[in-house]
């Protein structure tokens, strides 16, 4: 029972411009939206751009590349708005219309993933994989998929870490989500850690954990240094859940109230005081608060 605790971040002018502006109007396209969205990153881009792309027409052409930015842009926004329901819906209809693009399969998977709907997850992410996700995108893909077969893990055995095959590709994904090009998110050691501690392997999660920290305090990804904090918070969490689990219990509990005292917001606190007492007294992941399913942001693979 004590593994399984171990698992544990231009509103309505259309119309004016169309009216006033016809020719400004015309250059609204799928490609300028996306380009808005490079620019600024989902979290801003999505309230700037909802507006014009609720009043573009869906391109008529499901093979080409306008209609493949299109559905991009409304799943990612919807995603982004925290309306998984209606993503989901959106994203199995235009896959039943359209050819099934990896980068669609992936916000699906998304969707997916944070309504807790693991096994389907899985196999959307897989899909993806093997349709030839673009490298850059594959090393966030490979994280929620460790996260996915944990939480499988955890749900097939019931409530405890006990589904060693899960477990081996939890532990796969993690892997491959610290190899590549890309400088990994510092999160994925945490990852890799938390695998760890669901195979009683103690000391290879502590290890994990400090390089985490390591990682974090240099990380040039995060947008602000709130986050930085609350990944710390995260990770001294974590790295206490390891030494309590070891059987380090003093320890355990100091770094554990250490990561209460670092969390910079009240939400982040309530999160972690709930994994500081599963710690302490493991519960089935069914009566987990729903706050502990991750948070998954769309510009930063956290």
């Amino acid at each position: 029972m004590k593994a399984r605790s171990a698992l544990i971040s231009l509103l309505a002018v259309c119309t004016l411009m169309a009216t006033n502006h016809p020719a400004q109007a015309a250059d609204i396209t799928p490609k300028s939206l996306t380009d808005v969205v490079k620019r600024e990153g989902w979290a801003r881009a999505c309230p700037q751009i909802q507006p014009k792309l609720d009043a573009l027409q869906e391109p008529g052409d499901f093979s080409g590349n306008d209609w493949r930015d299109y559905v991009t842009l409304k799943g990612w926004c919807l995603v982004e708005t925290r309306r998984e329901a209606e993503a989901i819906d959106f994203l199995e209809n235009k896959l039943a219309q359209g050819r099934r693009a990896p980068c669609l399969l992936d916000i699906l998977g998304t969707s997916l993933f944070r309504s807790g709907l693991d096994a389907e997850a899985i196999a959307t992410f897989e899909e993806a994989l093997e349709n030839d996700l673009p490298a850059h995108d594959r090393p966030n893909v490979y994280s929620k998929l460790a996260t996915a077969y944990m939480r499988l893990a955890a749900t097939s055995s019931g409530g405890q870490m006990t589904d060693p095959n899960a477990l081996a590709q939890a532990e796969r994904y993690a892997r491959l989500a610290l190899e590549g090009d890309q400088e990994p998110v510092p999160a994925v050691y945490s990852q890799l850690a938390h695998v760890k501690m669901a195979q009683h392997k103690h000391d290879e999660a502590i290890e994990l954990l400090k390089v985490a920290l390591e990682k974090n305090a240099t990380y040039k990804g995060w947008p602000s240094p709130g986050l930085r904090k609350a990944m710390d918070a995260q990770f001294l969490m974590g790295l206490g859940q390891a030494h309590y689990l070891k059987g380090e219990r003093e320890r355990g509990l100091l770094l554990m109230d250490v990561a209460l005292d670092t969390a910079p917001t009240e939400p982040q606190k309530s999160v972690l005081n709930t994994i500081r007492d599963n710690t302490l007294n493991p519960r089935p992941l069914e009566q987990l608060p729903r706050p502990l399913r991750p948070l998954v942001p769309l510009d930063k693979g956290i």
